[in-house]
């Protein structure tokens, strides 16, 4: 069956959400500030993170919607800011966004924030004068916490769920600590515009970072807006999870919801994996709230519970799933946002499980939408990307010269004149000599580095088997000649992008603008001869997808439609098997069996045992990638691409499965990039494209 993404045209981030003829009532349920304004008693202000008052403001991407209610008898124009700081007096992020609010009316701004771990976050709001509407300000967390996205007007998940006892099995933290509850389950809901009924939710899928899974209503799903519904596939497609409860049966014929599973879909009697018995793992002794365990749901949810089939449907402990990209769609067989589901320890421990499940998925996603590893190494893709790298040949060639130099500025001019019995020409020849070389490094110089501003991208993108779009990491670097301010757009309306490396004595001060022309960094400073990387979270087409489907009982087959040829291909089949192909052709079928074993040449032994060393996190497994024993094998066939792929690696963070064992892994490089000559006005002058394939699926 082929795959799509869900492709929506993205609306304008920046448009209000509710602009109404009469004051909207103010929800204080979901709102963190209201501060009356200074000389503006008449506007009010209310801020909330845009997840929900109770998700966490995490290191990475997030985001905050702000209400303003004009009550004064003439339009208001101003401009949201938030400010994201590592200290106090260190400014990391700034994003801006303008708004119009016409009297008597309200207005909803969506706005991104990139947080650094134990710094702050400000929101402020001033008019066109400079007259400060309102602030807030909120902390950086850091906290082992795993967060549930209810999006329901009012959370009843909340109640029988928040802070309950979560056991991972995936631990990015290190380890829970000895004197710790361990990480604990935040529920939230988001806020609910009060004009339409309409949840207010993300507009960018990398918004979605704090979330682990995110649950609503069908009746909800079918109806939110297009943004939103693009952020929310873009989150799924990422390696987000998305469970839906059935509110209507007709909501079953939703093309929406179609094509989350991949076909259309029948309501069936309950499978026998969601009656199976779920045990969870025992809570800390300190644990402030647990699941008491149920071996049988209670007997008016017993009377409600459903099965569904169709599509790419099966049967599990939630109802029927199936994958979405790197992610999940649950269509559960019982609604946890009502009664009597709601206050069912059997329904409550499948919901607690399914957001363990969604967290633990992320292990497998290098990298994560919207999300920040706690330590990474950008110095491999700073040289990848880095022009200065590929001119250091012209330092050894000034070195050469000045030491031609010295040799004849010094000994042989002062003998040659010496022996012609005129020793004080040789001052004269000695500052002509002194010129010329001056002169020569200079040109040197310049020849080597270049006198016309040129950038480069190195981008990885990671979709399922057959899907069309992935989710895609981008980084762009930029070096010109001479002191500069670019502005850097981002690849589509969806995307975010922010500073990732700079060179001293500069420091990270990003401005990100949001309008209708979508968003951007601006002012961005560039030094003479220094490189700047941009890190730029969105997604990329796959042309027609890369299909790795099953052929007979014991091979795979791998079809690639993306639209390139696809060069030193590795695919990794389940229980570690590697095979590699050198080139995969556009629109090339090929089998397994018939790729490289890399078990029967020696530096694939190698790499092999490298993969096999895995890193513990938590009660997880992780396979390296272990790029540096992978040269060998592919640098014959991709010069360079070894060096791409170790870059990849380090800036990952390290705690990445690359290899799950019960899937297949392709890895390859696109030829020919992503077809662009130009980035923010500077010369393209390399464009590294990268994919990987996970999974089974696409076309045969």
């Amino acid at each position: 069956m082929r795959l799509r993404a869900l492709s929506l045209v993205p609306i304008l981030a920046l448009a209000p959400l509710a602009t109404h003829a009469e004051p909207a009532p103010v929800l204080a349920a979901t709102s963190i500030a209201e501060v009356p304004p200074p000389g503006r008693a008449s506007v009010s202000f209310e801020v909330a993170p845009i997840l929900g008052t109770t998700s966490p403001t995490p290191a990475g991407w997030s985001g905050f919607i702000v209400r303003l209610q004009n009550n004064e008898a003439k339009p208001l124009r101003g401009e949201v800011e938030v400010l994201s700081r590592l200290h106090s007096d260190h400014m990391r992020f700034r994003a801006t966004a303008p708004f119009v609010v016409g009297a008597g009316t309200s207005v909803v701004v969506r706005l991104p924030t990139h947080g650094s771990v134990y710094g702050e976050t400000s929101v402020i709001a001033r008019d066109d004068a400079g007259v400060v509407l309102g602030s807030h300000t909120t902390a950086v967390t850091n906290m082992q916490e795993l967060f549930l996205l209810d999006v329901s007007e009012t959370s009843r998940l909340k109640g029988a769920l928040h802070d309950a006892a979560i056991s991972p099995l995936f631990s990015p933290w290190g380890g829970y600590g000895a004197y710790g509850t361990g990480p604990q389950l935040k529920v939230g809901a988001p806020r609910f515009d009060p004009a339409t009924g309409d949840p207010i939710l993300p507009d960018r899928a990398a918004l979605y970072a704090p979330a682990s899974a995110v649950l609503l209503r069908s009746d909800t799903l079918v109806k939110i807006g297009a943004a939103e519904l693009e952020a929310l596939s873009g989150y799924v497609l990422a390696g987000g999870t998305l469970a839906v409860a059935l509110a209507r049966p007709e909501d079953l014929r939703s093309s929406i919801l179609a094509a989350f599973v991949g076909g259309e879909i029948t309501q069936t009697s309950p499978h026998s994996e969601t009656l199976r018995e779920l045990v969870l793992p025992a809570p800390p002794s300190n644990a402030t709230k647990s699941i008491p365990f149920a071996e049988t749901p209670a007997e008016e949810v017993s009377k409600t519970l459903v099965g569904f089939s169709g599509g790419n449907l099966h049967g599990s402990r939630y109802g029927a799933s199936a994958t979405y990209g790197l992610g999940e769609v649950h269509l559960l067989g019982f609604d946890p946002t009502r009664k009597p589901a709601v206050d069912d320890p059997w329904v409550q421990a499948r919901v607690l499980d399914l957001t363990r499940r969604a967290f633990d998925r992320k292990s497998s996603i290098v990298y994560r939408q919207g999300g920040s590893p706690g330590t990474v190494d950008l110095d491999r893709v700073r040289q990848e990307l880095d022009p200065n790298e590929s001119s250091r040949w012209g330092i050894a060639v000034a070195a050469i010269l000045l030491i031609a130099y010295a040799v004849a500025a010094g000994p042989v001019n002062f003998t040659m004149h010496a022996n012609k019995g005129k020793p004080l020409r040789a001052l004269v020849w000695l500052p002509i000599l002194s010129a010329i070389a001056f002169f020569a490094v200079v040109l040197i110089g310049l020849f080597a580095k270049g006198l016309t501003g040129r950038s480069r991208h190195l981008t990885l993108v990671e979709a399922g088997a057959g899907m069309t779009k992935g989710t895609a990491r981008r980084w762009r670097g930029f070096f010109t000649p001479r002191s500069k301010d670019l502005t850097v757009r981002t690849s589509d309306g969806s995307s975010v992008v922010t500073t990732a490396v700079v060179a001293a004595p500069a420091t990270i001060d990003d401005h990100m603008l949001v309008d209708r022309d979508g968003a951007r960094l601006v002012d961005l400073a560039i030094l003479p001869w220094q490189t700047v990387v941009v890190r730029e979270d969105g997604f990329a087409d796959v042309g027609e997808g890369i299909s790795i489907v099953h052929e007979g009982e014991k091979d795979t087959a791998v079809t690639n439609r993306s639209g390139h040829d696809l060069r030193a291909a590795l695919l990794v089949l389940p229980g570690l098997q590697p095979r590699y192909f050198p080139m995969i052709k556009d629109g090339e079928r090929v089998l397994a069996s018939a790729g490289k074993d890399l078990k029967t040449v020696s530096a694939g032994t190698t790499w092999i045992r490298q993969v096999s060393g895995t890193r513990r996190a938590g009660t997880l497994d992780l396979h390296p990638l272990s790029a540096v024993f992978v040269r060998p094998l592919i640098e014959p066939d991709a010069p360079g691409l070894a060096e791409a792929w170790l870059a990849v690696e380090q800036s990952s963070g390290g705690l990445v499965d690359w290899f799950p064992e019960d899937v297949p892994v392709l890895l390859g490089q696109l030829d020919g990039g992503e077809g662009k000559t130009s980035d923010a006005g500077l010369k393209l002058e390399r464009d590294r494209l990268l994919v990987r394939i996970v999974g089974y699926g696409g076309r045969p």
